[in-house]
């Protein structure tokens, strides 16, 4: 450490409020540890606001300042970080596919200056899919609700189209690159005759959850989602990873970072608690019906 208290420097890529919930876990996380913020860590906040092109510059405001530890949310937020310095230890609590979109060779030992928490996304594409299958036996087409300003969320989309053939779905692809185009999505796809909408699992669909959820409910098109916020909000139902798990578990690699460890010698972690949410208001006012099945497995109820 440079100074006696640690610095962590956050680069979320949305609001403030939009993952303000995970964040707390990871200083909670943090405090279990022993870090009190204010006596021995402090956290430098740089926020995109959903503007992705800013990262680049908060990443680089970040290593000006000389912090610690960066934490990028996200591959964007990641990249940006890795191209800002190759010294400064980078530890994600949130980070797609790490092999598969480039950013490391090898899960175990990452190498470089970069460790974290990957979510796996594109490994739960085909059960979302597959809940779309069990819950409406006569869907045709589903919608898949990406923000263009990610590339990583390419890799949930051609593991969803590989995965829709067996299903007997059709995926289409509907782009959104600000939050205020998100509803023109739902408006195309009311028109293509879409029978449901899965958002993919990036903060953009997170940090807009009460959008996204009111939205389904106003175009009559049910979602199912990787969040359970949007789930709360108006989805239909929800399959994932519990983020907030992942965001808990980085604060040990960041404790063990800031005691010397190399980053690059600290294995990547993955998800191990997964969460199936369900809205029965939802179904009632979208009249689906939510099978026996589903009901049985669902963690998470919204009655």
């Amino acid at each position: 450490m440079s100074t006696s208290i640690a610095r962590i420097g956050i680069l979320s890529p949305v609001t403030e409020a939009g993952m303000k919930d995970w964040w707390n876990k990871l200083t909670d996380g943090l405090e279990e540890l022993g870090y009190v913020e204010g006596r021995n860590i402090e956290f430098v906040w740089r926020f995109g606001d959903g503007n992705f092109e800013r990262l680049p510059e908060l990443a680089s405001e970040l290593a000006k300042l000389g912090v610690d530890v960066i934490m990028p949310a996200t591959p964007p937020a990641i990249y940006a970080a890795k191209s800002a310095s190759s010294s400064i230890p980078i530890v994600f609590p949130l980070g797609s596919d790490p092999v598969e979109t480039g950013l490391v060779s090898n899960l175990e030992r990452p190498g470089g200056n970069v460790t974290g928490m990957a979510t796996m996304s594109r490994l739960q594409s085909q059960p979302r899919l597959a809940l779309v299958r069990e819950c409406m036996p006569n869907a045709r087409r589903v919608a898949l609700l990406r923000h263009s300003a990610n590339p990583a969320l390419n890799l949930q989309v051609e593991a969803s189209r590989t995965a829709a053939p067996e299903l007997a779905l059709e995926v289409v692809v509907l782009d959104f690159a600000v939050a205020g185009e998100i509803e023109k999505v739902f408006a195309t796809a009311s028109e293509r005759s879409i029978d449901a909408i899965l958002p993919l699992s990036d903060p953009m669909a997170l940090g807009n959850a009460d959008l996204i959820g009111s939205l389904s409910l106003k175009y009559k098109l049910p979602i199912v989602s990787p969040f359970r916020e949007i789930t709360d909000a108006g989805g239909l139902l929800s399959y994932g990873p519990d983020l907030s798990m992942l965001f808990r578990r980085s604060a040990s690699l960041v404790d063990k970072i800031l005691k010397g460890a190399k980053p690059g010698d600290l294995p990547i972690g993955k998800p191990s608690d997964f969460e199936l949410g369900a809205n029965r208001r939802a179904a009632k006012a979208l009249n689906v019906a939510i099978p026996a099945s589903i009901m049985g497995r669902a963690s998470h109820m919204v009655e």
